[in-house]
């Protein structure tokens, strides 16, 4: 076998993990469709006739060119084509299955059917995850083979939204993480880079990625899951704003608490903190959201949930929240829920709600840079659905200076009202701390640099 192929670095890498759920790829040319047909071939001495795979892609002639490389890597090991089947029959007595889903409902066919190995090449074509979960319940063996469902894909396509939630939001490439079900999922991120044989064999392959768009650039060059066409934040990048946590000294750093509130639809609390410098941290969040049903609230109580969020804020030094406006209005002779929270410890502070200059100054705090050379807006990387709605975001069809409000928005909302809050002013109305109180415009030391040696 090693006459015949030999693993990229990062192929090596994904063989190597024996998570149930693997995502493999991230970029173009990581050698994703080499890695499936290698990682099921793998097991076939080991399992022999206990050990059987299928190979899916969305249309037939899409799995031809798989097909194709996967007779140069099986029949020099005395593998058999069986073209009217679509499978091949190995020397082991494992076979593997060759077949195609062009609608989710096809892969209902697959009922009552048994593998141990299942892989979907190009999986972002999917734009449900529908496929995927349900071929999960058909990994399985009388025998006691392990069981493993693998796929490959790049950012962008129809299912990138649901393939970005499921294996790269609040995961590290490369780790292994137990999900609530007690199954393991991980995700193996390679790049051009990692694929020297391409490199050496299509040298201008690199260069024609880099003539690309730039979100496509950024997509099938770089693997970044954060870049779509039409994205409002084109400029969030996850290696420059998400920061591991790090020291927040009360001296340097003030900090508080904005809210959009909801009950139907997800209420979304956070934690900031600013520097003299104007820079922002967003080093906590509470995002109360439906962990099964997407843009669904908790249907929390504004009493529980300020006692709550009090508790925290008790220990964190916090007593102001930014909050929008709509909380101080009352249906009944009951308190608002502003009072509540109030009621719970908070001082109040109405937001201001100017749309179009908050997604601008939004912008210019994204892409601001500080004397450090570090972004004006840092998130602490704990805070996973700051990191997953922000990109996502699409401008409103009739006023593309403002967000699509029928999109996930709260944790975008809940943002802009502290970015427009007095606490958050830019370089040159930089916050200072004097004789115990916060003032604005004055000026700061030369030398004066908080973040030094914390990241």
């Amino acid at each position: 076998m090693k006459e015949l192929w030999s693993p990229q670095r990062r192929q090596a890498q994904a063989l190597a993990n024996n998570s149930f759920e693997l995502l493999y790829g991230g970029a173009a040319g990581g050698g994703k469709s080499d890695f499936l047909l290698v990682d099921f071939v793998s097991m076939c001495n080991d399992w022999r006739q206990a050990w059987k795979g299928i190979l899916f892609r969305r249309t037939y002639p899409e799995l031809e060119s798989i097909i194709n490389r996967a007779k140069q890597l099986y029949i020099p090991l005395g593998a058999i084509w069986k073209q009217a089947e679509r499978t091949f029959y190995f020397p082991t007595g494992s076979i593997l299955q060759f077949r195609f889903l062009e609608r989710d409902d096809d892969v209902t066919r697959y009922q009552g059917q048994e593998y141990t190995w299942i892989g979907f090449d190009e999986l972002g074509n999917y734009p449900t995850d529908y496929c995927w979960r349900y071929m999960i319940s058909r990994a399985r063996s009388a025998a006691g083979a392990p069981c493993y469902i693998r796929g490959t894909a790049n950012p962008g396509g129809p299912g990138h939204m649901w393939i970005k939630k499921r294996f790269i939001d609040g995961m590290e490439p490369g780790k292994i993480y137990k999900t609530k079900d007690g199954l393991t999922r991980s995700f193996v991120k390679a790049l051009i880079q990692d694929n020297k044989k391409l490199m050496d064999n299509d040298p201008n392959y690199l260069k024609r990625l880099e003539m690309l768009p730039s979100h496509l650039r950024r997509a099938l060059l770089e693997g970044d899951w954060d870049v779509f066409a039409g994205q409002v934040f084109d400029e969030f990048r996850r290696e420059k704003h998400v920061v591991k946590p790090f020291a927040l000294p009360s001296g340097e750093w003030k900090r508080f608490y904005s809210l959009d509130w909801g009950f139907a639809k997800p209420f979304s609390l956070g934690k900031w903190a600013v520097n003299e410098e104007g820079r922002m941290v967003r080093y906590g969040e509470w995002y109360g959201c439906d962990k099964n049903e997407a843009n669904t609230g908790i249907r929390m109580g504004a009493s529980e949930a300020a006692a709550k969020a009090w508790g925290d804020a008790i220990a964190e030094g916090v007593t102001e929240c930014i909050a929008d406006g709509a909380m101080w209005n009352k249906d009944d002779d009951g308190p608002s829920v502003a009072e509540k929270w109030e009621a719970a410890g908070f001082k109040m502070i109405r937001a201001q709600k100017e749309r179009v200059n908050g997604l601008m100054q939004f912008h210019q705090q994204m892409i601001t840079t500080g004397e450090d050379g570090r972004p004006m807006l840092l998130i602490f990387d704990h805070c996973v659905d700051f990191i997953r709605t922000i990109p996502a975001l699409t401008p409103d069809p009739n006023n593309p200076e403002d967000i699509n409000t029928k999109l996930e928005d709260h944790i975008y909302d809940e943002s802009r009202y502290a970015i427009m809050s007095d606490f958050a002013k830019f370089p040159g109305r930089a916050l200072r701390k004097q004789n115990g109180s916060w003032n604005f415009g004055a000026k700061r030391s030369a030398d004066y640099n908080p973040l030094a040696d914390r990241y």
